[in-house]
């Protein structure tokens, strides 16, 4: 194996930024949702933001290994070869992303048993890059123990992550591929057309569409738009409370889930955001008389809602655990 001095940079940089990022990002996103209530799947657009720019550094340096001949073993054409480390990155991408998810719904096993495979599973892949691209400024360091260990565990990865693909697309059908495309678009920058469609709407005559368009379903930059143009509006505080009071409650509770609210608007909209979540649990459908994924979409957004707005509204005197137990009542109907 005799690399080449340009793949040899750029792999081992490759390397040592994915590490970065796993330090300065993934790790305080863990510790960031460690506690939090994580029943729906709120955390799993960011985790995927973060892993795809780890994993494709990853890419890129596995790459350089394989074209410097560091999976020559395998006895396939090098073009053969190239794919097969793409689709060893996405597997292990993959289990990165499964041990995420474990780890914070570890439900009855101790969440510390998840932890060291994202550590191991990263290390790993940098170890056999770094020391295999970089044989000469490490004489007499082998990872030739690891590399079979490492390519089997990547096989089953891959192995096992067509299965889960394959029946995640089996069991979500269109709308579920809908939804994964929904939230690769918010993750991309707002244009400027989006952002002139904000400008054009009237907060006197629009206030639901603007509703609709400020929370966190939509990009940052329109959901802050969005949020910038209601508050134009003098009126807005009370536009605001009397949507909470009587009016469509789910775009008016979604606003107040997600905007940072200032201590008058918190004051003002607490007793009527509990009557707009009185009227979401009314409306709600029981599980025995809708269907599954409609039920899914109810229990992932009432979760939130009950998690969020009795913390952001604390203080203000209103309690919402009465209607909270009726909500989780009604949720476990048969």
């Amino acid at each position: 194996m005799n690399p080449s001095t340009s793949q040899q940079l750029i792999g081992s940089i490759s390397a040592v930024l994915a590490t970065l990022l796993f330090f300065l990002r993934l790790l305080p996103f863990l510790g960031e949702w460690t506690g939090k209530q994580t029943s729906n799947d709120q955390w799993a657009a960011p985790a995927l933001s973060i892993l795809l720019p780890i994993w494709g550094l990853m890419l890129v340096a596995l790459l350089c290994m394989t074209a410097s001949g560091g999976f020559d073993w395998i006895r396939l054409g090098r073009g053969k070869l190239y794919l097969l480390t793409v689709a060893a990155a996405f597997a292990l991408a993959c289990a990165s992303y499964v041990f995420i998810a474990l780890y914070l719904r570890p439900g009855f096993t101790p969440r510390g048993l998840y932890g060291p495979f994202l550590y191991l599973i990263l290390f790993s892949t940098v170890l056999l890059v770094v020391v295999s691209l970089n044989q000469k400024l490490v004489p007499g360091v082998s990872v030739q123990w690891l590399l079979r260990p490492w390519s089997w565990f990547t096989a089953l990865s891959l192995v096992g992550s067509l299965v889960l693909a394959g029946n995640w697309i089996i069991t979500n059908s269109g709308r579920g591929l809908a939804d994964v495309a929904r939230r690769i678009i918010v993750l991309l920058p707002a244009t400027k057309e989006e952002l002139a469609q904000i400008d054009q709407l009237d907060p006197k005559t629009d206030f639901e569409k603007l509703l609709w368009r400020a929370n966190l379903d939509e990009k940052p930059a329109v959901c802050a738009a969005a949020t910038a143009r209601l508050r134009a509006d003098p009126q807005f505080v009370e536009r605001m409370a009397a949507m909470l009071d009587s009016g469509y409650a789910e775009p008016a509770l979604a606003f107040v889930r997600d905007a940072e609210l200032t201590p008058e608007e918190t004051s003002r909209f607490a007793r009527p955001a509990l009557a707009a979540l009185g009227r979401w649990v009314s409306h709600a459908p029981a599980p025995n008389y809708t269907t599954s994924e409609n039920m899914k979409r109810t229990r992932r957004l009432g979760d939130e809602l009950f998690r969020i707005l009795p913390e952001k509204f604390a203080g203000t005197g209103v309690d919402f655990s009465e209607l909270q137990a009726w909500y989780k009542e009604k949720m476990e109907v048969e």
